[in-house]
């Protein structure tokens, strides 16, 4: 192959992996108009009083942890007699029924029956035993916690805010509990600020929706009821979110609104938590891409249809990128003069620079000292990156068929 054909080549990947390459510059456009975007004028109160909050706490086995979460809930700012706690049981064998009879504001709702395949079954089973306990009504917003969570005081006020003024789901701002424990929730503790300021926090600054995490979120007493929960692939939280986007809901967004979350320690643990959430991706998008892309009798804005489906393709996207990249790159390398490599070697060290700069704030805005994070963990965070492309790359073609629950060993989640 000569030097004409070589560039010919190089040139013409260069313009293949542009087209998935559309989907980064989205986010990248989001993410920088909402970041500088002045804050939205703050909406009056549509509903006066606070909200009765329902929490609903799922636990498979928690004796470890659940502990903490109650405490919290207890030292919360919000009134106490707004809030009452469903603590949902799911085939446990320990003494998490134990703990949560000890605290007066706990009721207990035990699940032996059906399948351990995640909380979007528990969630399903329980809600209309809650419903049916709350007979009149009186709980008028409901609150998903995990059981190794723990809430920052003003967690619930902060919540009940943005629900009082019209917005239906709302997303706490979930960041990694034990931030410092091991060199794997170092890489989880940059991951989630970055993740709630550049996906979560910008989207709200811009109107448009962002999605549920899983934990520390919250919905409308009506909404939920008459919607209920009805998911069915592993990442319930994404689902759920855009189930409601197609019905013309948004998921806010609230930064101020702070719950601390147990994060893997384990290399294992993370491989196996990334490929469960890559899955749940794929079979999210299986599911709706097609509603989203040519059902127009939906009631979404197009902006906001466009948003969603990209952030599903973005997984996809970004490994094909990547693969024609580095052949790309090894083209260029071994088959070209230096010179032709120079190019792709300092927009590589820019976009690394650039990185690390944004990943340095987002710490320091979200009061991550990086003293205690260390100079390591944030220099190979782009290897936490990578290793979350690898699972999307396996699980695409050899998807998780199983939900396996995480063993939470935390003695205290919070700062």
């Amino acid at each position: 192959m000569d030097l004409m054909q070589t560039l010919d080549l190089t040139n013409f990947l260069l313009v293949l992996q542009m087209i998935p390459m559309i989907v980064m510059a989205w986010i990248g456009v989001i993410a920088f108009w909402g970041l500088v975007k002045n804050r939205r004028p703050k909406a009056v109160y549509i509903k006066q009083e606070q909200n009765n909050f329902g929490i609903i706490v799922c636990a498979h086995n928690e004796e470890a942890s659940i502990a903490h979460l109650f405490d919290s809930i207890k030292a919360s700012d919000y009134p106490h007699e707004k809030i009452h706690v469903f603590l949902v049981a799911d085939h446990c064998t320990d003494r998490t029924t134990d703990i949560g009879r000890s605290y007066p504001f706990v009721t207990i709702l035990e699940r032996n029956e059906g399948p351990q395949d995640g909380k979007g079954s528990v969630l399903k089973w329980a809600l209309p035993r809650i419903f049916a306990m709350d007979k009149e009504n009186k709980l008028t917003a409901f609150a998903v916690f995990d059981a190794d969570n723990v809430l920052k005081p003003d967690f619930l006020e902060k919540i009940d805010d943005k629900l009082r003024r019209g917005n239906r789901i709302v997303q706490g701002n979930r960041l990694g509990g034990q931030p410092y424990r091991s060199f794997v929730t170092k890489w989880y503790t940059l991951y989630w600020a970055c993740y709630s300021m550049f996906f979560s926090y910008a989207r709200e600054k811009v109107g448009l929706s962002a999605f549920l995490t899983g934990t520390g979120f919250a919905v409308d007493g009506d909404l939920l009821r008459q919607e209920g929960w009805h998911t069915s692939t592993i990442t319930e939280d994404v689902e759920f979110s855009l189930d409601n986007v197609l019905r013309g809901q948004r998921v806010a967004f609230c930064i101020k609104a702070v719950c601390y979350d147990e994060q893997p320690h384990q290399v294992g643990v993370m491989f196996h938590q990334l490929a469960r959430w890559c899955t749940g991706g794929y079979q999210v998008l299986k599911k709706n891409f097609k509603s989203l892309a040519f059902d127009y009798s939906k009631p979404v804005r197009k902006m906001q249809r466009v948003d969603a489906i990209m952030l599903l393709l973005m997984g996809p996207c970004s490994w094909i990128s990547a693969i024609i990249s580095y052949i790309n790159s090894a083209i260029i390398f071994f088959k070209l003069p230096l010179l032709y490599f120079l190019p792709a070697t300092g927009f590589t060290t820019l976009s690394l620079i650039f990185m690390y700069v944004a990943v340095f704030m987002t710490a320091k805005y979200n009061h991550l000292p990086m003293r205690k994070i260390g100079l390591l963990p944030l220099l190979t965070f782009p290897l936490f990156l990578f290793v979350y492309m690898l699972c999307s790359i396996k699980t695409c073609f050899f998807p998780t068929r199983k939900w396996t629950k995480i063993q939470h060993e935390s003695l205290d989640t919070s700062q």
